[in-house]
């Protein structure tokens, strides 16, 4: 590795990407019974290979994301296809996700479990990304992870958001102060942030309408 000048960063060109997800638990009257807040999202080996490499390049088989499911089980690892401890003993288990952008480079999937979905009470405990409607078909699934474990009831609903990336740092040292870098990625992550603040709220204020909460 070639030396840089004094107060210079390392000369070195790269992309990092991170997932994340967040999911709450409200009650009838609209009130947060439980909430994960933000925690990192695990991408398999499928989800770069299908869902983003073959998507980019209009591979046949390429898949995209439609649905997310909820589970009591672990979290994937790199070769997973499936969510484990996936809920599937009701049809209508896996919740149809709403896309959306943010500041160009976020990908944003939100989504709402029903309450009398289940018609039993339930331990919740990690969450998934997948292409396809029906548990019994099953499909491929794109990414996952756990959270802490929580009880669901059936008159309770889930609020999820889940996001590709929450950040895309693309970090060029050749001509910049290290300092200068930590200021452009602090400033994108700030501006995601918000968004996600008002998404977010925006959810809560929606659901609180309905509920005839104001």
């Amino acid at each position: 590795m070639a030396k840089n000048k004094k107060g210079y960063g390392v000369h070195s060109d790269g992309v990092g990407v991170r997932g994340f997800y967040r999911l709450q638990i409200n009650n009838q009257d609209g009130r947060v019974a439980g909430d994960s807040g933000w925690c990192e999202n695990t991408v398999v080996n499928l989800g770069f290979q299908d869902y983003l490499a073959a998507t980019l390049g209009a591979v046949a088989g390429s898949k995209q994301i439609t649905y997310a499911m909820l589970g009591s089980g672990t979290a994937p690892g790199a070769t997973a296809t499936a969510l484990d401890g996936e809920y599937t003993d009701v049809a209508t288990a896996r919740c149809a996700v709403t896309p959306t952008t943010i500041a160009s480079k976020t990908v944003q999937f939100a989504f709402t479990l029903a309450s009398s979905v289940y018609t039993a009470a339930k331990t919740i405990q990690n969450v998934g990304l997948i292409n396809h409607s029906s548990t019994a078909t099953a499909g491929t699934i794109f990414s996952g992870n756990t959270y802490t474990t929580s009880a669901l009831a059936t008159n309770q609903s889930v609020n999820g958001l889940i996001t590709w990336p929450l950040r895309l740092a693309i970090i060029v040292s050749k001509s910049l102060k290290l300092q200068e870098q930590l200021n452009k990625i602090k400033s994108i992550c700030s501006e995601i942030l918000e968004g996600f603040k008002k998404t977010l709220n925006d959810y809560n204020r929606g659901h609180q309408l309905v509920h005839g909460i104001v």
